[in-house]
């Protein structure tokens, strides 16, 4: 099993990695009153297990990510996974539910379906962007529209191929469906709150969840059917994403620092 040093040096041989564990790590919702620079402080705070999903879930998506570009803005994709990750998670710990790696892991890969599009349907995504830009319809109706199937659906395909747990196939085959959830309804309705929630924060929206909204199913089996509660968290973890924000924005200038404690 790879020690926790390990797993610190692996990730400090690559800054990108570097500074998206060292954004996640610096996020309020961690609660951490001081800003994380090394790798190493990320393992404590973060904890070996959590830390290595975070690796393991980064290393999936990136291997799929392409450069920005006209209908692809790979930096506003990012910004949401992890942002809906973060939300999944703190919406659990808020309602008492079990917080696990799986409930972060899901909300950061529930997109990836997207960038299989980007990647491999250029010219449909194209399209896809396009309608949805020049429409009301949604980016899952364009979706059906060009291709005639969902991100989603294409995310959970990857993710079974990918041999991942089945809870976690269905957390990302039906983060818009979350009431057709059976293995893990809970974890498929958190981590379908945490997409909304990081839709409805300033600077966390993507164009690729256009239009989207809570789903009743979801509401119910999380207990939030009353409104004035989920704009209660709204206004909440919008504070605490504002914060967010502005420590992301001074992490993202200091990735070095990370790799200080596993150079040589």
């Amino acid at each position: 099993k790879t020690s926790a040093s390990s797993l610190g040096k692996i990730i400090a041989t690559d800054q990108a990695l570097t500074a998206k564990v060292l954004k996640i790590a610096n996020s309020p919702f961690y609660g951490f009153p001081k800003k994380i620079s090394t790798i190493d402080f990320a393992i404590i705070v973060l904890g070996y297990d959590a830390l290595k999903e975070i690796v393991i879930s980064t290393s999936l998506i990136g291997s799929l990510e392409e450069e920005s570009n006209g209908y692809f803005n790979s930096k506003a994709f990012w910004d949401h996974a992890i942002a809906s990750g973060i939300l999944a998670r703190r919406l659990a710990r808020d309602l008492s539910y079990r917080v696990n790696g799986e409930v972060f892991v899901g909300g950061l890969l529930h997109d990836m379906g997207i960038s299989v599009l980007n990647r491999y349907f250029r010219n449909e995504y194209q399209r896809i962007v396009g309608i949805v830009r020049e429409t009301d319809l949604t980016f899952l109706e364009a979706e059906e529209s060009v291709l005639g199937i969902t991100h989603a659906e294409v995310g959970g395909w990857l993710a079974e191929r990918w041999n991942m747990p089945d809870h976690l196939v269905e957390a990302i085959s039906l983060h818009h469906t979350p009431g057709k959830a059976v293995r893990n309804p809970e974890l498929v309705a958190l981590v379908h709150c945490g997409d909304v929630f990081a839709c409805r924060m300033k600077g966390m929206a993507a164009e690729f969840d256009k239009g989207i909204e809570f789903d009743h199913d979801a509401l119910t089996r999380l207990q939030l059917g009353d409104p004035a509660r989920i704009e209660e968290l709204i206004a909440a973890y919008s504070l605490l994403m504002q914060e967010d924000l502005a420590r992301l924005a001074q992490t993202d200038s200091t990735p070095e620092e990370g790799t200080r404690n596993y150079e040589g």
